[in-house]
């Protein structure tokens, strides 16, 4: 692995960060100026008394508790949110790393030059991996400071340590992009298999957390959205298995990922 690849991959796509990581950020401080103000918390916190647990679920809490103090605002509602967006930038970065190349006729002129197919989509992946982790350091560096700027009595530790804990799904949800993209072969039916997974792994994991049973169980176990553990830091309860457990899944995703693209044909 040489490294060129990466370099390339940064150069022409380093913006991202700055889109998406001041887009989040703003959100952020949106959210931080809601906090700043007991009367307004205490507000919507009234409001989702009267909404059954799938919604609040849905804005990612599942005790309403959370909403009535600055740091349990900020973390659900923001980690909530934040967990959309960045599956949008995971699917298109997912289908950056090889699919758009092959779709647009350049990877073949790629793979004319001296670079393995798997060095080639690695560092590809390296690349996008780490421009995923620039967005969601960015966004929860603004964030915290929001806090600190508008003197949000809220612990900025535990608020940034939620932020960056949804690094991991991000990485799933690109990797599994990326898996699509060399079974499926065909972009668009790539694009769509990958909104669906996002779109369902969102939904078990609402229904698995508001209802009850072991069918509900198993639909949030299978939900990367439930193990992005907002609220856990807040009230303490955060398990670090969870987030390995994703990257694993990571890890096993691209494996599978790198072992089709090597094998097949390519732009057939």
């Amino acid at each position: 692995m040489s490294g060129i690849v990466i370099g390339n991959t940064l150069r022409t796509s380093w913006k991202q960060i700055l889109y998406w990581g001041l887009g989040l950020g703003v959100l952020g401080l949106y959210i931080d100026f809601i906090a700043m103000s007991p009367d307004i918390i205490s507000g919507y916190a009234d409001l989702f008394k009267a909404m059954p647990p799938a919604l609040l679920q849905a804005f990612g809490a599942s005790d309403l508790a959370l909403f009535t103090t600055s740091e349990g605002w900020i973390v659900s509602i923001f980690v909530s949110e934040a967990a959309i967006f960045l599956s949008i930038f995971a699917v298109m970065a997912g289908l950056n790393i090889t699919a758009n190349d092959e779709q647009s006729g350049v990877m073949d002129v790629i793979l004319s030059l001296p670079i393995s197919r798997s060095a080639y989509m690695l560092e590809r992946w390296i690349g996008y991996a780490l421009i995923g982790l620039g967005i969601v350091v960015l966004c929860a560096l603004i964030t915290v400071a929001g806090i600190i700027g508008m003197n949000i009595d809220a612990p900025q530790d535990v608020i940034f340590k939620s932020i960056m804990n949804l690094y991991p799904g991000t990485l799933l949800a690109m990797t599994v992009t990326c898996l699509l993209t060399t079974v499926l072969r065909r972009r668009a039916v790539a694009i769509g298999a990958s909104a669906a997974f996002v779109v369902v792994s969102y939904v078990f994991n609402v229904i698995g957390a508001s209802a009850g049973g072991a069918i509900a169980d198993l639909m949030e176990s299978l939900s990367y959205f439930s193990y992005i553990q907002g609220e856990a830091f807040v009230i303490g309860a955060y398990d670090p298995v969870d987030s390995v457990i994703v990257l694993i899944a990571v890890l096993v995703g691209f494996a599978l990922s790198l072992k089709m693209f090597v094998s097949r044909d390519i732009g057939v």
